[in-house]
């Protein structure tokens, strides 16, 4: 039996009854009551420590039965903030709540009246219990990480979700939950596309890290988050960066593409961060930057971190001193193996380095490719449009020599004599010169 009370602590009760084998025979059994008093100390401890395994066991699969009414604990709860710094705030803490496939069953409420900060301590559930924000219908900030979540809704209140370290597939934002949210933790889940987490104007920091099967995030796909200062993309699969925006995300500061598969950056694709001052690229596996224009594309940019990457030492070095040269710090981990340029690892192979050379000439050549791919449709759109000009031209000149031929030989005017005498083209002149 387990109780919940106000103060959040569980206490289990079991009864264990020692039972006789019905199997025995009476002779057998008063040879066991004869038998040498050294073993029974090993039979209290066999026994002690199977009520220890059951009463442990009893309490981890315990589930909370229907209809069960769970209150939470107001406490200090530890845990950090947007700059992973430790954090203590009061919040309404649940412990050790476990709930079936029907999360409907038991009934959550609060202790006190201020109940907008909710945490879930050492829990397990698939879905958040509904009758929580039935109960806690002003909830600012929610703390669920590590709780099993497969799925996560969002309601209108809320300003700050923290539902790291889950299993979490799909978001569903609830009514008017965009315009309130303002912090949103999903490391270590499994998304699989942004599509329910475009539209959130007031978002300012969104973090991502740790969701591999993301892959190739756009980043025309935070097009709306106006207020977004931190965007962590660590750790999602990213092979190529991709940024469709064609307007400014004027407040991102903080951007984190490290530990990905990236191998080739150029500061041209950072040129709608222009507040941009900390970026994150090491653990990837770049071996070209180019940073010609890093002031004009990056003009207010303090560090870049490059380490643990396929640098070759020659492009790293001018790469340093060129980011050195333009007051910038480069941001490393220690390098105890090999070749360093600015304590940050780099090879000498040479046919390594003709490789890369070979893939960014390939890069450069596939970008000018596009390029005058997307002029010639243009030009062909161009072209298309004074075809069906002239198509049109050419249909009204047909109705017209149609039409003249209809009324039949008039008598010519005047003015039709004189405009005869001068030479004219003949339509099939006029289709052939076409």
């Amino acid at each position: 039996m387990r109780t919940i009370g106000s103060s959040g602590g569980t206490t289990t009760r079991l009864n264990v009854t020692r039972c006789s084998n019905p199997s025995k025979t009476q002779a057998e059994t008063v040879q066991s009551d004869r038998s040498p008093l050294h073993k029974e100390p090993a039979r209290q401890w066999a026994l002690l420590a199977t009520v220890l395994v059951l009463i442990f066991g009893a309490k981890l699969t315990h589930e909370t039965a229907a209809g069960e009414i769970v209150i939470c604990n107001y406490e200090k709860f530890h845990l950090f903030d947007s700059m992973y710094r430790p954090r203590t705030d009061n919040f309404c803490v649940f412990n050790d709540v476990y709930l079936g496939a029907d999360p409907k069953g038991a009934d959550f409420l609060a202790s006190s009246l201020d109940y907008k900060r909710v945490a879930f301590a050492n829990s397990k559930f698939a879905q958040v219990p509904p009758s929580l924000f039935k109960n806690f219908d002003d909830i600012r900030e929610l703390y669920v990480r590590r709780c099993s979540l497969e799925a996560l809704k969002v309601t209108r209140q809320l300003e700050r979700v923290y539902a790291g370290g889950n299993r979490i597939a799909s978001v569903q934002l609830d009514g008017n939950a965009s315009n309130s949210l303002r912090e949103l933790y999903l490391d270590g889940n499994r998304l699989q596309g942004l599509a329910n987490l475009t539209n959130l104007p007031a978002l300012e920091v969104l973090v991502l890290e740790n969701n591999p099967l993301l892959g190739n995030v756009d980043l025309v796909q935070f097009a709306r988050m106006e207020h977004l200062w931190k965007l962590d993309l660590e750790r999602i699969g990213m092979g190529r960066l991709r940024n469709g925006l064609t307007r400014p995300l004027a407040e991102l500061r903080r951007l984190d593409l490290s530990n990905n598969a990236l191998t080739y950056v150029h500061v041209r694709m950072f040129r709608t961060f222009p507040a941009l001052e900390h970026l994150w690229l090491h653990g990837n596996r770049l071996y070209f930057m180019e940073t010609d224009q890093v002031r004009e594309f990056m003009p207010t940019v303090r560090a870049i971190v490059i380490d643990d990457n396929y640098w070759g030492c020659g492009h790293l070095g001018a790469l340093g001193k060129h980011l050195r040269r333009e007051g910038i710090v480069i941001r490393h981990g220690d390098c105890r193996t090999g070749r360093a340029e600015f304590r940050v690892c780099c090879s000498e192979e040479t046919d390594l380095v003709d490789t890369r050379y070979l893939i960014e000439m390939d890069i450069r050549r596939e970008v000018r490719f596009e390029r005058d791919v997307h002029e010639l449709r243009a030009e062909n759109d161009f072209l298309r449009q004074d075809v069906e000009r002239l198509r049109g031209q050419l249909q009204e000149l047909m109705v017209n020599l149609t039409a003249g031929d209809r009324v039949g030989p008039q008598e010519p005017t005047s003015r039709e004599q004189d405009s005869s005498e001068r030479p004219s083209a003949s339509f099939e002149e006029y289709t052939d010169g076409t």
